[in-house]
């Protein structure tokens, strides 16, 4: 028996020995994305020791499959008793991950209703009064600290998971959402624009590398600011008061999925994968019910999403319907929808006159009446072009700024065989880049959706 264990150590020793050997010779594999991003966070938590606590329960974190490279990170303050807690709430693992979200937020843009996912896949509820912003109903103590690409909140207490709060009908007046309805939109719009700017210019130094943050980043802004629409659809059911916000948000919800549309092919509703279909039957309706202005943005939607499925008969009847109303005037009354700002402070018009000429003169063109889309586009053509070939991309280009809508007419630009001067310099793809890359978070929580051309490799 003696023998027998001198010989099982002997085996172990060298087994132990042959797997040390195995492990130094084995490359150590490069952290992750959010490894590094972490690193970050814990570097800056270090040099504040009210947050030490909190700093050394974050280098236990296994965040080794966690991609994301910006976060946002609620650190709670030593000293609390939330740290003396015996019970079940004690900050473990699964509660450590709650105080860290993907992507990174301002304070200006931790608006009222923003839904944060958190990396354990929880969703964090936002709700703010005035400069006052609380998750999950823990109020967040002073101002945003960067940390590398990420950002920093103190809060003074564990947060704890919560259900998606419920919203008195009466908590809140129609004045009160009208004031938080155009924040939201001014903070998308913002986004829209900064969006466009990179894209179509390389604006603060993108390339086209960059491009599935950059998607990443307006995508979780588009559907957090229809969540948002949603949520005060709800608060307005029963308002008479708040017909009228009512209807503004319907028809600005319709805009955000126009431009999701236009950006990916595809938009998602709630659980379900939505088509141009859906999009022109929501446009259409609001076309049937809504009055004055309303009923005019509502069409000029609907004839955008019937040029971008082709539909171009459709896309005809509805352009040259405002066209026909006399309502807008180039030069002197023709924005359709406006009222916004952006984070310049410059304002934001989504809907101009001029874009409805260009939709009209690609339907008719690709219709085969060259004379009348010719026609149109010189109403807006400085200097007059006398045939589709000369007609110099700048000339859409330069006439869609502002509407927030520049990048997705390459497609169709491309499709009425124009020589379209794409942003080459800075790496544009003409085979995968005419649609954004849907985000892998979107593809792993909706089973419909399908990733866009060639970004699958």
């Amino acid at each position: 028996m003696k023998k027998f264990f001198q010989y099982a150590l002997a085996c172990t020793l060298a087994f132990t020995a042959y797997a040390c050997s195995e492990d130094e010779n084995t490359p150590t594999p490069p952290p992750s994305k959010g490894e590094q991003a972490v690193e970050q966070v814990i570097n800056v938590l270090e040099e504040k020791p009210e947050l030490s606590q909190f700093a050394e329960l974050l280098k236990t974190a296994d965040v080794s499959d966690l991609q994301e490279e910006k976060l946002t990170v609620f650190a709670v303050k030593n000293e609390t008793a939330a740290w003396n807690r015996s019970r079940a709430l004690a900050m473990d693992s699964t509660a450590l991950k709650r105080h860290i979200a993907k992507g990174s937020y301002t304070k200006d843009q931790l608006t009222d209703g923003t839904v944060l996912k958190s990396i354990n896949e929880e969703n964090l509820y936002i709700t703010r009064e005035g400069n006052a912003v609380s998750v999950n109903g823990v109020e967040i103590e002073g101002e945003a600290i960067p940390a590398g690409n990420s950002y920093i909140y103190v809060v003074p207490e564990i947060i704890e998971s919560q259900a998606e709060p419920t919203i008195p009908q009466d908590s809140v007046s129609v004045s009160d959402i009208s004031y938080l309805w155009r924040n939201t939109m001014n903070n998308y719009l913002s986004k829209n624009w900064e969006v466009e700017a990179k894209l179509t210019t390389g604006y603060g130094g993108f390339t086209y590398n960059d491009i599935a943050e950059l998607s990443d980043e307006y995508w979780n802004t588009a559907y957090q600011t229809l969540a948002e629409g949603e949520k005060y659809l709800a608060q307005l059911a029963e308002s008479e008061e708040g017909r009228n916000l009512s209807d503004t948000i319907k028809v600005e919800k319709a805009l955000i999925q126009t431009q999701l549309y236009g950006y990916y092919g595809k938009y998602v509703d709630g659980e379900n994968v939505c088509t141009a279909d859906d999009l022109i039957l929501s446009c259409e309706t609001l076309v049937d019910l809504l009055p004055g202005a309303m009923r005019d943005a509502a069409s000029l939607l609907s004839a955008k999403v019937l040029l971008y499925n082709e539909q171009y008969a459709g896309a005809v009847t509805y352009s040259e319907m405002i066209l026909a109303n006399g309502n807008y005037a180039l030069g002197e009354n023709e924005v359709i929808w406006k009222g916004y700002t952006d984070a310049f402070g410059s304002s934001v018009d989504p809907l101009l006159l001029q874009e409805v000429y260009i939709i009209a003169a690609i339907a008719h063109y690709k219709n085969g009446n060259v004379p009348k889309a010719l026609e149109l586009l010189n109403v807006i053509a400085e200097p007059p072009i006398s045939s589709i070939e000369d007609i110099d991309t700048s000339i859409y280009l330069n006439l869609l700024k502002g509407t927030g809508e520049t990048y997705p007419y390459y497609r169709l630009l491309t499709s009425m065989d124009i020589s379209v001067s794409y942003p080459l310099d800075f790496g544009f793809d003409i085979s995968k880049h005419l649609l954004l890359p849907v985000p892998q978070d979107a593809l792993n929580e909706n089973t419909g959706l399908i990733q866009n051309p060639n970004y699958d490799n």
